[in-house]
């Protein structure tokens, strides 16, 4: 696995890059924009290329672009959809003129209208974007907890949002704290094994292109979003532990959504992973 975080927005893209490989980040997320706006913003051609410079050098990737919050795919309202639509093709191309991705989204509430229509309606959005974005810019849906009207809750739904699309343009970030909120007790292995299965016989394990590593303060199935850090939540330890050491997920970028307080603190949490992985993985990528 290669671990990494969410890394808040330093003095420019190039700043942000230094302090993600400074705390010890081999992949990295950021926001495309403001989380809380419409717009993404210019960036010249000096802090693109500065940024993508900062980014090779320290061999962190992939560099996931996180969408505003605002975006609702699947939402009936038509001003709505106008400007999802319109929100998602700046992070693309963003992304695109980074050479980063995958833009990660959020599925969408269908508001009220059943989740077939959602699906539909996102289907269409995404299909819509996908022409208008440069084809090598790339998008993957990430889980709901399923709060109110939320779609993407299940295997079989994400695996009918994608299944329309390239396979090598649209796939899934699965959010661990999401999925918790979802029902799936990921401190027990054999959830875990059992969503590797679906994942596998639906949409595709190649389809999953990341993961949210995030415990949760919500109770299991409450379908609340309630972000925590790891093993201080009710998932716990033991979750990570399965995550990290199944097989299937082994070769995912691994992305803590909540940074530390300081920088020692994520310098820290980093090496730890990297110890875990090397305790729990080593036996089986050791040469026969």
């Amino acid at each position: 696995m290669r671990f990494g975080i969410h890394v808040p927005r330093q003095a420019d893209l190039p700043a942000t890059a230094r302090y993600a490989a400074d705390i010890g980040c081999e992949t990295i997320q950021l926001f495309s924009g403001n989380p809380m706006s419409w717009t993404t913003g210019a960036l010249d051609a000096r802090e693109r290329e500065a940024f993508r410079e900062e980014i090779e050098k320290a061999r962190i990737g992939p560099v996931l672009l996180h969408t505003p919050y605002l975006i609702n795919l699947a939402t009936p309202d038509r001003k709505l959809q106008a400007n999802s639509l319109r929100g998602l093709r700046a992070a693309m191309v963003r992304a695109h003129e980074l050479s980063v991705g995958p833009v990660v989204v959020h599925c969408g509430n269908h508001m009220g209208t059943g989740t077939d229509s959602g699906i539909e309606r996102a289907v269409r959005t995404l299909e819509r974007v996908l022409d208008q974005t440069p084809p090598e810019s790339t998008v993957a849906l990430e889980n709901g907890a399923g709060r109110g009207t939320e779609i993407g809750l299940s295997v079989d739904e994400l695996a009918r949002l994608i299944a329309p699309f390239p396979r090598d343009r649209v796939g899934i970030v699965l959010d661990t704290a999401h999925l918790w909120g979802s029902g799936f007790d990921l401190s027990r292995k054999p959830v875990l094994d059992q969503l590797v299965a679906d994942l596998e016989s639906g949409p595709g394990l190649d389809r999953v292109w990341a993961i949210h590593g995030n415990d949760s303060d919500a109770d299991l199935g409450s379908h609340r979003d309630r972000h925590a850090l790891w093993t201080e939540g009710r998932m716990g330890r033991r979750g990570l532990r399965n995550i990290v050491g199944c097989e299937a997920l082994s070769h995912l970028p691994f992305i803590f959504e909540i940074p530390g307080e300081t920088p020692e603190f994520d310098t820290e949490r980093l090496t730890s992973m990297r110890r875990l992985d090397r305790r729990l993985n080593a036996r089986r990528r050791s040469p026969s």
